[in-house]
């Protein structure tokens, strides 16, 4: 029995946005940071602007799903995490605009080094230098709520225009910078996550980006909508050191896959 084009693409994304999905909210980190080296690697052709735009309405869609689990487990800080958004939005929607001028000649090589290079100082010292305790919420305020939301303005810029929804970024961002203990960084990196993956959607969508790719995202989305709840169940069985340490052994491997095919 032959299946139907719409079924065979079907069975070639969905599990992948499963295994996305899961990972991704296992780390925090959206599963842009997996996603987008592959779609690099299947869609060879495509411009950059186009594999970010779908990267990053899955990433919505996995962060959503993922806040939802989060939520349930009461480890979001809702406060920080208003605040970051809102200092993030503005970045997310200039950094979908400014990928429409970088060629896959020029991104592909930035995105792979930059994997490797956040990977390794992630692996060197997973917690920082500063001693957290996983267990225990620490409120963020005052000077910390000020770096925090200038952090986030940037990372909006750069996690739009890799595609990545920024939790790759975020995470070690508010483990090292801001000493927020790790289950509770990926729980609000994941709120924040949100809203900024669905504004830079928005803005591409806006753009004409998702022409023809429409199928391939929701595709994409349905299994990450499947797989974020239980990466984070699985967030509860593991320590934060680990969760990172997973974050960037991965991170290592798809920017050296990428480096590879770039040379």
């Amino acid at each position: 029995m032959m299946l139907s084009p719409e079924m065979q693409e079907f069975l070639r994304y969905a599990p992948i946005g499963f295994l996305v999905g899961a990972y991704g909210t296992l780390v925090g980190a959206g599963g842009g940071s997996v996603l987008v080296p592959i779609l690099l690697m299947m869609m060879p052709d495509e411009s950059p602007a186009k594999i970010t735009a779908i990267s990053l309405a899955v990433v919505f869609f996995n962060a959503y799903s993922g806040t939802i689990a989060y939520m349930r487990m009461g480890r979001i800080d809702y406060r920080a995490g208003t605040i970051f958004t809102v200092a993030g939005i503005p970045g997310a929607i200039l950094g979908t605009m400014l990928v429409r001028t970088m060629p896959r000649q020029l991104f592909d090589p930035i995105f792979g080094t930059l994997l490797v290079l956040i990977g390794g100082w992630l692996f060197a010292n997973p917690l920082g230098s500063t001693n957290v305790d996983e267990d225990t919420d620490n409120p963020i305020a005052g000077t910390r709520m000020l770096i925090g939301s200038l952090g986030s303005a940037y990372i909006g810029v750069v996690s739009s225009l890799l595609g990545i929804g920024g939790g790759i970024i975020h995470v070690p961002f508010l483990i090292r910078a801001l000493h927020m203990p790790p289950h509770f960084a990926t729980a609000t990196s994941h709120f924040v996550l949100t809203f900024i993956a669905l504004t830079a959607t928005i803005t591409h969508v806006c753009e004409g980006e998702f022409q023809g790719e429409l199928s391939t995202t929701m595709y994409l989305a349905v299994g990450v909508m499947m797989g974020a709840p239980l990466g984070a169940a699985i967030s509860t069985k593991l320590k934060g050191s680990l969760i990172v340490k997973m974050l960037a052994l991965a991170l290592c491997f798809v920017g050296v896959r990428l480096l590879i095919r770039m040379f």
